[in-house]
């Protein structure tokens, strides 16, 4: 703890100094930009607008921690899936957990990793305007996307109760002022190929639409031998539209996208076997298997599954009143998910678990905006939103195994009603008091049927809970583009039932109670020469209570899986950003993250597999149960240290071509994907570059030739290490999950379009 103490403070004091050089910087810069005057130039192209806070801002006006990665660092990191987000934020990290329904969004250390239906993220996910249901819709390709927007720490008071930990804002492009469009073809060396193309356009003056479609189909990267097959491999297509009108008085945009993705999933591997280690009484089959990082090499005799489709349509209006904007967005959702998944990684067909899942919601919301141009100004409005995830759950076994059975369907239902208001107030031309506040009336319900008892044994409850939240900050501009805030923020969310293998009335009677936070943030943004720099520097400081979390119960040698409330969580750290156009054409951008993610308190945690007395697992005095005290202990997948730098470089070869370059290397410390701290599943700090280069046409961008490669110095590292000696194992077992770009890989991608701003 000392050693992360001194750690943090260095970090600290190196970030204050930086932000006063910068301040000064800042204001030299100012003074120099006064007398040079024409000669220096004014790049207002640098000035970042976002709409996190449900308005649109200048980014250096937000009094809070917020990301605005555009389509330059998209395009430099490579990333085209939602999970590559976590190369360009450094305080964002992805857990993977084999299918989307098992995989987690953290932010700052704080994520929401369980298999309940019930259960809702800490980190909400909104798209165009509406917060999808469950965090698991939005793992997949990521398609016409204009701005990803990390807004960290809790947002509860304007983007509603699961916005505890933060939230990701995705928007995607609007239509084009001219007629114009485009394909674009991706070929890669790991066998995949991908086509995207574009149209979009005014319809009538007042009236614009954009189409998108993608389809993309690549080979698999882990191969069974039992069949000789590839797995991971993944199929998905998908289409969006956007038709916008404009009367003067009233905007509306109608949005819809579809998707569907076949795959067979993220496929673990063997990462650590023990010597003579058995499997349900059976010796393992390791001939041909690598076993250790990296391994790509796995015997199935059924392999994952993995398929899902969505869609979601909504409809945003917009309407000025002269003294205000008045503005509706309404949305409907669906997202169904099939899985499938070889649990005994052998060819006899010993242990198989599956299930769909399926979530709808419907939901509306009202806000009434002020203008931004008095001293005044506010923001109230009202949300409701009603959602429904079932999920039907088989497990087949072996005879010999036939007591671990199970066969279960449910329904979690979640009813929200919502009222929330942020107002902002000048207290000098430099200095602004905002306030903001959200009270929430929540309604959970549960329906589970055990199917394997005769008649099924059904189990049924609600509840119901009001949480009122809030946000106040104070912040002030020592120069013109220069601004320091302090915030402090409460998030909530809500409670949850445990809907998992062996639900009963015990499990409606201990509902798991709601997770609270109280964030304290303090930071300084700001822009200079001529507004080609930026930078933004942020302290905070955030205590949990009664943080909702996923542990292990064996039982009769299988792990099932139990949430509750963990006591207490601290997470507290400085994070930085920065970018920097030093010459026309050249980007660079930055950005850094320490975060000491830690837990205060958990004094009755589950032992990891064979952990030991001497290693701190106790056994409960009168019964058989063993617990271990984790107080102090990191929490799972959170990196003290992140950091990713990048940038592009584009100049003409040619009256009408350019050549440009791009980069970007990320690095993270090592961490531990287990929240019991155990030994087995700890990932070495390791770092990823990826780059590309080509040629394209200089004025619209209209045709376009290049050439990437990802993971340039081919590191090996694993997106999720887990421990599965509990699932049958006689000794210690562990499993690891492979990215795609957990090796080398190449491609080549060809643009032909038409028209401006395509």
């Amino acid at each position: 703890m000392e050693v992360r103490l001194v750690y943090l403070a260095r970090f600290g004091l190196a970030a204050g100094i930086s932000a006063i050089a910068l301040t000064a910087t800042a204001a030299s810069a100012q003074q120099q930009s006064d007398s040079e005057g024409a000669n220096a130039g004014s790049d207002m192209d640098n000035i970042i607008l976002v709409t996190g806070q449900k308005r649109t801002q200048d980014i250096l006006s937000v009094p809070t921690a917020i990301s605005a990665i555009d389509e330059t660092q998209l395009d430099a990191a490579q990333v085209t899936d939602f999970s590559d987000l976590t190369r360009l934020s450094p305080s964002v990290t992805v857990t993977d957990g084999g299918n989307s329904a098992s995989s987690t969004v953290s932010m700052r250390g704080i994520g929401t990793f369980g298999f309940s239906t019930s259960i809702e993220p800490s980190v909400s996910v909104v798209v165009d305007d509406v917060a999808l249901l469950q965090q698991s819709q939005a793992f997949g390709p990521l398609s016409d996307v204009a701005r990803i927007e990390v807004l960290r720490g809790p947002q509860d008071s304007l983007f509603g109760k699961n916005a505890s930990a933060g939230v990701i804002n995705i928007v995607t492009k609007g239509p084009t002022s001219t007629f114009s469009g485009y394909v674009e073809g991706t070929v890669t060396d790991d066998d995949q190929q991908k086509v995207v193309a574009m149209l979009s356009g005014p319809l009538t003056p007042d009236l614009g639409f954009r189409l998108n479609g993608y389809y993309s189909d690549r080979d698999g990267y882990i191969t069974n031998l039992e069949t000789d097959e590839k797995v991971n491999a993944e199929e998905s297509y998908g289409v969006s539209g956007k038709l916008t009108y404009s009367s003067g008085i009233m905007d509306l945009a109608l949005t819809g996208n579809f998707s569907k993705t076949n795959s067979n999933g993220s496929q673990q591997t063997y990462y650590y076997l023990a010597p003579g280690v058995l499997q349900n009484g059976q010796p393992i089959d390791t001939t041909g298997v690598d076993v250790g990082l990296g391994n790509d090499k796995v015997r199935l005799s059924d392999p994952k599954i993995a398929d899902s489709r969505q869609y979601v349509l909504a409809a945003k209006a917009d309407f000025d009143l002269g003294f205000a904007s008045l503005t509706s967005v309404t949305s409907y959702q669906y997202w169904h998910l099939n899985t499938g998944n070889d649990l005994d990684f052998s060819a006899a067909p010993t242990l198989y678990q599956s299930g769909p899942y399926k979530a709808t919601q419907f939901a509306q919301e009202l806000r009434l905006t002020s203008p931004a141009t008095g001293v005044f100004d506010y923001l109230v409005g009202l949300y409701y939103a009603n959602g429904d995830t079932d999920r039907t759950f088989t497990r087949e076994t072996a005879p010999y195994l036939s007591f671990l059975r199970r066969n279960w369907d449910s329904t979690a239902s979640t009813e929200t009603l919502a009222a929330f208001a942020q107002l902002g107030y000048d207290l000098s031309p430099s200095t602004s008091l905002t306030l903001g506040g959200r009270i929430n009336h929540e309604k959970v319900g549960v329906y589970f049927s055990d199917n394997l008892s005769t008649p099924p044994a059904v189990y049924e409850g609600n509840a119901s809970d009001t949480a009122l939240t809030g946000k106040a900050s104070l912040q002030h501009y020592v120069a013109d583009d220069v601004m320091v805030y302090a915030s402090v923020a409460s998030g909530y969310k809500g409670q949850a039932y445990d809907i998992v293998s062996g639900f009963d009335q015990t499990s409606i009677d201990n509902l798991v109670k709601p997770e609270h936070s109280v964030s304290y943030e303090t930071g300084v943004k700001g822009r200079f020469w001529d507004n080609r720099a930026s930078f933004s520097i942020t302290g905070f400081w955030t205590d949990y209570r009664d943080f909702q979390a996923q542990g292990v119960d064996s039982t009769a040698g299988v792990p099932q899986f139990v949430l509750k409330n963990v006591g207490k969580l601290r997470t507290r750290g400085i994070e930085f950003e920065g970018s920097v156009r030093p010459v026309q054409g050249l980007d660079l951008f930055g950005s850094a993250a320490y975060v000491d993610a830690t837990i205060t308190s958990y004094p009755d945690a589950a032992c990891y597999p064979f952990q030991t007395e001497a290693e701190g697992c106790m056994t409960i005095p009168g019964s058989t149960s063993q617990i271990q005290d984790l107080s102090g202990g990191d929490l799972a997948n959170s990196p003290e240290f992140k950091f990713n730098v990048g940038g592009s470089y584009e100049v003409p070869v040619t009256n009408s071509a350019n050549v440009f370059f791009t980069a970007n290397y990320s690095w993270q410390d090592d961490v531990n994907f287990s929240l019991s701290q155990d030994p087995e599943t700890i990932q070495p700090a390791y770092g990823i570059a990826n780059a590309s280069f080509g040629l394209r046409e200089a004025e619209n961008r209209n045709w376009e030739l290049s050439v990437f490669v990802n993971n340039l110095f081919d590191t090996t590292y694993a997106s999720s290490i887990t421990n599965f000696s509990t699932n049958g194992y006689s000794d210690v077992a562990v499993v690891q999950t492979l990215a795609r770009d957990y090796r080398r890989y190449a491609g080549i991608r060809l643009r032909i379009g038409f028209g401006a701003n395509n």
